[in-house]
């Protein structure tokens, strides 16, 4: 328990040091955080070794070297988050109204995607000894190598590595913190549901109810430049989830919405159903 109290001690005083550079000038405060920025990187892959290279370290591996890059991490996001909050450019909020958008729409694309292949499904003859029908679909970050990572004209202003940060970080959420989606739809089937393929979205529970036009702009996505953008779930997901500042979204190049299909039969040896949804 001793680790987790020093860590938790460091990061205190750590935030209170950042945060006590609210007084000075506004130029010398952004130099502070920008060479902060670099400094934190380069103790991220002092632990992690190069991402763009096949040799570097499976640092994931270790829960104590996970929790430190995490750690690192939290403080490049309040770092970048700090910075974006004083600079947020004119091209900033254009690529803010862009991504949000395209977020959306794979939003909808991913909910649309999932209705038809449910649908399709249930309109199938279904085996009676299927026991459990699963159609999930799913939006996430694909950060795999250097092309999912844009360049941007600010990359200079926040002195950031975006490419290899972004690429740590994906592999955090990925193989440290369960690969959870951004945004997924799954309606809930068992062989009594009676779902039918003409029942509507919200009949078959596969209806978008997150994005009802209500802005997501919560913590760094509160910002005046940014007021008049709606912000969908999946743009608030990312930055207020899965802790990719703003400037790290406005560069996420790649994204992945996928529906799987699983059908499953779960026997004992001597031929026993489990049933194990009529419990449900």
């Amino acid at each position: 328990m001793k680790h987790y109290g020093d860590l938790y001690e460091q990061q205190m005083k750590w935030f209170e040091t950042i945060d006590a550079l609210e007084t000075l000038p506004e130029e010398e405060r952004i130099e502070k955080y920008r060479a902060e920025v670099q400094k934190v990187e380069k103790s991220i892959l002092r632990l992690t070794g190069d991402p763009l290279k096949l040799s570097s370290r499976r640092w994931e591996k270790s829960e104590r070297t996970a929790e430190k890059v995490e750690d690192l991490l939290g403080r490049r996001y309040y770092l970048l988050s700090k910075m974006f909050e004083i600079h947020c450019s004119e091209a900033e909020v254009k690529r803010m109204e862009s991504v949000n958008a395209h977020l959306y729409e794979l939003t909808c694309d991913m909910f649309s995607r999932t209705g038809r292949m449910y649908r399709n499904i249930l309109d199938l003859p279904m085996d009676p000894k299927d026991d459990d029908l699963t159609v999930e679909g799913t939006l996430k970050y694909w950060g795999d190598s250097a092309q999912d990572v844009l360049h941007l004209e600010d990359d200079e202003f926040y002195g950031s590595d975006f490419t290899r940060m972004i690429l740590v970080n994906a592999t955090l959420q990925r193989d440290v913190k369960g690969d959870l989606e951004i945004i997924s739809c799954r309606p809930f089937w068992n062989p009594g549901c009676g779902h039918k393929s003409s029942m509507s979205d919200a009949e078959l529970d596969i209806d978008n109810h997150l994005d009802d036009g209500t802005s997501w702009a919560e913590s760094w996505l509160r910002h005046p430049k940014l007021d008049h953008i709606c912000m969908c779930y999946a743009t608030h997901a990312v930055v207020t989830h899965q802790d990719y500042p703003v400037p790290d979204l406005l560069r996420m190049n790649t994204f992945e919405v996928k529906v799987d299909v699983t059908v499953q039969q779960i026997s004992e040896q001597d031929g026993t159903r489990l049933f194990w949804w009529k419990d449900c």
